[in-house]
């Protein structure tokens, strides 16, 4: 009995000596949070004393911040996503439904449309095909070319831009593999060049296109212009540089279009063609005019159309009351437009 008093006085007073040590280390504890919470405003106060960032939207910038302020560590996308939108580029975009955009769940939708009056091409018969040098037709009308990389839309843009189907469309690249040429009422040619990059074919044929391609257009002296296919998700790659400086070492004038413009969001559209429109300033041979064009929707094809015929020449001849029409039908689209954003935000003063 005695060694079982002696035991639980032994523990009572364990348990006291915890119990004031348990309180000391509270205490302790206790003062640590407010040296934390002095702490704390002083790095607010840092962050916000921060200097401001001195990235830009310009292109060059964006490059020089790439290339020089590697603390950065922006990437690419992070770089696309700063991209400043020009307010022109998107009016022109929505006047033309070109462009993917999500309407938000009370946002009206739009009563109206641009009733853009139509461009027709005549229509176009294959009657040549060339594998090689020799086999090229006699150079005796005017000639549009069209190049790109494979799975572009170039033979699906030829076909939408004149209401045709002679040209082969293929869902898998390389499907053409020699120079085609479509002939327009004996007015004018276009050209169907096979395309550069990955393709459905033998290394070796692949390695014979380029240098078709390349003797077509320095000797070919009825050549316009060559309309250069951009996919409007990806722009501007290595292999269409290559092309491009291809093109530059020939004189020849070119022009880049953008394609399968609905797979694209209207904001990141109206980015790629900025950066797009940049590349255009390094070359003289480069029409500054960026095409952008939507073959599913059949959008921005008129554009294309007008920019065909006037550089062969044919305006007047397809294109004589089409100005005022194009006037007449624009200034009741802005009227339309007007009305629409009033009514808008009518309803936003309501709702508020």
């Amino acid at each position: 009995m005695f060694n079982c008093g002696v035991r639980l006085a032994h523990s009572g007073a364990g348990a006291r000596a915890m119990s004031i040590a348990t309180a000391r280390a509270m205490g302790t504890a206790a003062k640590t949070p407010s040296t934390a919470a002095e702490a704390r405003p002083q790095t607010r106060l840092s962050r916000q004393t921060r200097q401001p960032s001195k990235f830009s939207t310009s292109i060059d910038t964006l490059r020089s911040v790439v290339e020089q302020q590697a603390s950065d560590k922006l990437s690419n996308r992070q770089l696309f996503a700063r991209l400043q939108v020009d307010p022109k580029t998107m009016d022109r975009l929505d006047m033309l439904s070109l462009g993917s955009q999500k309407r938000g769940r009370f946002e009206r939708k739009r009563w109206f449309r641009y009733n853009e009056p139509e461009v027709k091409l005549p229509h176009i018969v294959f009657f040549a095909g060339a594998q090689k040098e020799s086999s090229f037709p006699a150079a005796t009308l005017p000639e549009i070319g069209f190049v790109g990389r494979s799975n572009v839309g170039k033979s699906t843009l030829i076909n939408q831009i004149c209401g045709s189907s002679a040209a082969r469309v293929s869902d898998k690249p390389g499907m053409t593999q020699q120079i085609n040429f479509y002939t327009a009422h004996s007015d004018f040619h276009l050209v169907d060049m096979p395309g550069y990059g990955f393709a459905f074919a033998k290394d070796e044929e692949r390695q014979a296109w380029l240098p078709l391609i390349e003797s077509f257009v320095r000797g070919r002296k009825t050549l316009r212009r060559v309309m250069v296919l951009l996919d409007a998700r990806h722009g501007i790659k290595v292999n269409d540089r290559e092309f491009v400086a291809l093109l530059d070492r020939t004189g020849i004038k070119y022009q880049f279009v953008l394609t399968k413009c609905d797979l694209v969001h209207r904001d990141d559209l109206a980015k790629r063609h900025k950066l797009v429109s940049e590349e255009t300033e390094k070359s003289r041979n480069c029409i500054p005019r960026v095409m952008m064009v939507s073959a599913r929707h059949s959008a921005g094809l008129n554009d294309l159309r007008k920019e065909i015929l006037h550089t062969c020449s044919l305006g007047q001849k397809y294109l004589a009351d089409h100005k005022k029409k194009e006037a007449i039908a624009q200034t009741e689209y802005m009227e339309q437009l007007k009305i629409y954003k009033d009514t808008a935000r009518a309803k936003k003063r309501r709702q508020n």
